[in-house]
């Protein structure tokens, strides 16, 4: 999935001559009306999603446990956990109350405007992509990196250096651990306990290969999503991403995003361990 650095706050506040003390019930409602339209502008109200689905499945998956009842409670924690809409309630509450009127008009400002609403519709689009047509979405994006003009691939670069890749990172490494906790937990007997200490050593150490490949898979999915796209419309989306309000909220979203899924984490290895202690008693 693509994840972009940047948001948008799409509702400009309307400038008001009421005293502070009577505009603030105001100013709260107009910031949370703006942070769910931000969301939605920004594909991350998509976010977490498949989250959920992608940890309850991975035990099958990957092939951590042939035991039905470990299988149970593996899926039937990861769905209690990681509940889409709980984890985007918890992300819009971070975001709230975090930028100023004024980086709200810039951030409005371009996603009121027709080329905002059209960068909004593609990365939409790529958000909601099932998992075959990602896979085939990043495979002929990999293709037109490697035949890009040097013009788009300087583009495409300057564009990961401002979106990163914190948000895909943070979820790929959460997926990681995942599944390290799983074959810790799987073969335990009686007493049940999670060795975070141990996961997250091993999980440190394969962070640079992971990064990596997000890396690889991020730029595969720019040079798709954003093929149809001229130079020049793309330098105008890189002039916006380098604006203090855009890169503000990129940082404010990626920290939000790495600490839901981190503590969402900590939250799902605790429920399963209880869980399956109760099933070892």
């Amino acid at each position: 999935m693509l994840i972009r650095s940047l948001a948008v706050f799409a509702l400009l506040l309307t400038p008001v001559a009421s005293p502070l003390t009577a505009i603030r019930p105001a100013v709260a409602q107009s910031q949370q009306i703006a942070v769910a339209e931000l969301m939605r502008a920004t594909a991350l109200d998509e976010v977490f999603t498949q989250f959920g689905a992608t940890i309850a499945a991975s035990a099958r998956a990957e092939d951590i446990s042939s035991d039905e009842i470990f299988l149970k409670h593996w899926e039937a924690t990861a769905k209690a956990v990681f509940d889409a809409g709980d984890l985007h309630r918890r992300l819009r509450k971070a975001l709230e109350g975090k930028f100023s009127a004024d980086e709200q008009a810039v951030l409005g400002t371009f996603f009121h405007s027709s080329f905002g609403q059209r960068m909004t519709v593609l990365e939409r689009d790529a958000a909601r992509l099932e998992p075959e047509a990602q896979i085939a979405a990043i495979a002929e994006g990999q293709q037109l990196v490697a035949t890009a003009s040097v013009i788009r691939q300087t583009q495409i670069e300057a564009l990961m250096e401002l979106v990163s890749a914190e948000i895909s990172a943070a979820m790929v490494g959460q997926s990681v651990r995942a599944l390290l906790l799983g074959l810790s937990v799987s073969h335990q007997q009686g007493e049940v306990t999670v060795p975070w200490q141990e996961i997250d050593t091993q999980v440190e150490a394969m962070m640079p290969g992971l990064l990596a490949d997000v890396g690889r898979t991020q730029r595969a999915m720019m040079a798709y999503v954003y093929r149809d796209l001229t130079d020049a419309d793309l330098d105008r989306y890189i002039e916006f991403l380098r604006t203090p309000a855009a890169q503000k909220f990129y940082a404010v979203a990626a920290y939000a995003v790495g600490r839901i899924v981190a503590d969402g984490m900590s939250a799902f290895g605790e429920a399963f361990a209880a869980r399956m202690q109760s099933v070892n008693v």
